[in-house]
C-alpha cells in the first residue's frame, strides 16, 4: 500500500472514506484526490496541507476534470434527445487531462506547455483572404457591418453577365462606380466614407494574375481612357489604379469570387441589394475563429437554424445562464451556466470547455459554435482558453488572434485575470501583461 507510511506500525484503519483535496491547486503522492483513506489519516494530512507543512510541495501546474455532483447544474446534450438529460454539478477535482491532439498541458505531474506563435495564412501584399472578408461582413462592433451602407464598398470586377448570375452580397458592378471612360462616378469624399474598399475578380489565378497591389501603389494620374492601354487593362487592375490615384487604399480578394463562393455560398446572391430595408434584412453570421472549425457568436445566432445549417455546426457550447439550448435533439451541447460578472469563477470551467471543443473538432466534419448572450465576454473567455491550451498560444497571442477575427470580443476584467492565471498554470510562468491586452 503506497500510503503505509502514513498509517503507523500495527494500526489498522477502522473506517475508510472517499476523499478529495480540501486545498485546490495542490496534489502530492501523500494524498491522492480519489484515494480511500482512514478518517484519522485524512484529518492528519489535511491539517498538514492547510498548514503548508506537506513534505511534497504543491505543483505549479495543476489540472481539473469535471465530475457530476450536485447544486451547480449543467447539461451535456448529445443531440439524440430533447435536452432532458440534465446532469448536475461541475465541481472540479484535481486530475490529469487526457492529452489533446497537439499535446496536453500536463502529460505528467510536472510537465508544462511550450508556447508557440500562431501561424498566419500566407497573404500577398494588398490582398485579403475569403475568411477575412467573411468576418468583415459579419463584424458587430456597434452596428452590424452588413447593415451599414458606409462600412464596406465591394466592387465586382467581373463581367456584368457574371454579376447577374451571382455575386457577393451588397457588391456593386464596378462599372457603376469606376467607368473606363467616364472615370469615378462617385465623389472622392463619398469614397472616403468607406472603411474598406474591396475589389474582386473571378479567380485569383486569372483575373489578377501577375498583379501585386502592394507594388502598384504609386501616385499616377489616371482619368478614364487617358492611358492608351486602358482598354487592354483587366478590369480589376484598372479599378485598382483608379482608386489609388484618388488616394484610396483598396484591397483585393485573394482567390477571387471563386474562392469566396466556394466557402460561403450563403453570402452570395443574384439579387442587387440597394435599399436600407434590404440591408437590414440580411443575416449576420457568427465570427469564424478557426476556418471551417470554430465559430463565436450570440445567443440569437445560436437559435437561428439557418445559420446552424449554413455553417454546418455540429456542437454548441452555451456559456449563458439565461439562454436555453435551441436544438438539443439535433446538436450536441455543453451548457455551462455562467454570468457575465467579474466575480464569476470561469477558471474551473476552462478544461471542460477546452475538452468539449477539442473532442468536437476531432470528429469528422465537427464544427463548434461558442456563444453567450452577445458573443463578447463569456464566450470570448472560453474561446481564449481553448486557443491557449489547444494551440499552445500565450494569452497575448490568442487575444490578438481573436480580436482580428471578432473585433467586438471583450472578456470582462475578472475573466481576463483568470485567463492570466490559467496561462501561468499552462506554461509554468506569466507570459502576458494585462495592460498588453486590456481594451
Amino acid at each position: 500500500n503506497k500510503h503505509s507510511t502514513h498509517k503507523g506500525k500495527g494500526r489498522k484503519p477502522e473506517k475508510t472514506v472517499f476523499v478529495k483535496h480540501d486545498v485546490l491547486l495542490h496534489t502530492c503522492g501523500s494524498l491522492h484526490p480519489t484515494e480511500p483513506l482512514a478518517v484519522a489519516v485524512v484529518f492528519f494530512l489535511t491539517r498538514k496541507i492547510k498548514a503548508g507543512r506537506c513534505r511534497t510541495a504543491p505543483l505549479n501546474v495543476s489540472r481539473h476534470v469535471w465530475e457530476p455532483q450536485h447544486n451547480i447544474p449543467y447539461r451535456l446534450s448529445n443531440g439524440t434527445n430533447k435536452g432532458s438529460d440534465y446532469q448536475s454539478g461541475i465541481k472540479p477535482v484535481i486530475s490529469i487531462v487526457t492529452p489533446l491532439s497537439q499535446g496536453s498541458a500536463v502529460q505528467n505531474d510536472t510537465a508544462v506547455l511550450v508556447p508557440s506563435v500562431p501561424e498566419r495564412p500566407v497573404v500577398r501584399g494588398g490582398y485579403v483572404t475569403a475568411q477575412q472578408v467573411y468576418n468583415f461582413l459579419n463584424a458587430e462592433a456597434g452596428e452590424p457591418a452588413l447593415h451599414n451602407p458606409d462600412y464596406i464598398l465591394i466592387l465586382d470586377c467581373r463581367s456584368t453577365e457574371r454579376y447577374k448570375q451571382s455575386h457577393m452580397v451588397t457588391a456593386r458592378v464596378s462599372l457603376t462606380v469606376l467607368h473606363p471612360e467616364l472615370g469615378c462616378l462617385i465623389t472622392r469624399s463619398q469614397l472616403q466614407e468607406y472603411s474598406i474598399i474591396l475589389l474582386y475578380g473571378e479567380e485569383g489565378d486569372r483575373a489578377d494574375e501577375g498583379f501585386t497591389p502592394a507594388l502598384q501603389r504609386i501616385p499616377v494620374a489616371y482619368h478614364g481612357s487617358s492611358r492608351e492601354s486602358a482598354g487592354d487593362t483587366p478590369t480589376l487592375q484598372r479599378c485598382f489604379f483608379q482608386l489609388s490615384s484618388l488616394g484610396m487604399d483598396p484591397v483585393v480578394l485573394q482567390g477571387g469570387y471563386a474562392a469566396f463562393s466556394r466557402l460561403y455560398p450563403f453570402l452570395c446572391t443574384p439579387t442587387m441589394i440597394l435599399l436600407e430595408s434590404e440591408r437590414r434584412a440580411l443575416t449576420i453570421y457568427p465570427s469564424e475563429i478557426l476556418e471551417g472549425a470554430l465559430y463565436q457568436g450570440s445567443a440569437r445566432q445560436a437559435s437561428d437554424y439557418r445559420i446552424i445549417k449554413n455553417l454546418h455546426i455540429t456542437h454548441v457550447l452555451n456559456a449563458t445562464a439565461e439562454c436555453p439550448d435551441a436544438f438539443p435533439s439535433t446538436l450536441r451541447y455543453l451548457h455551462l451556466r455562467l454570468n457575465d460578472d467579474t466575480h464569476q469563477d470561469v477558471a474551473e470551467i476552462f478544461p471542460a470547455a477546452t475538452r468539449f471543443i477539442t473532442q468536437a473538432l476531432r470528429a469528422e466534419g465537427g464544427r463548434v459554435l461558442v456563444h453567450c448572450s452577445l458573443g463578447r465576454s463569456r464566450s470570448s473567455a472560453l474561446t481564449l482558453a481553448f486557443l491557449m491550451e489547444h494551440r499552445h498560444w500565450t494569452l497575448r497571442h490568442a487575444y490578438q488572434w481573436l480580436k482580428e477575427r471578432r473585433a467586438c470580443a471583450a472578456p470582462n476584467d475578472g475573466f481576463l485575470r483568470q485567463l492570466l492565471s490559467y496561462e501561468e498554470r499552462l506554461f509554468g510562468k506569466k507570459l502576458t501583461d494585462l495592460q498588453d491586452i486590456r481594451v
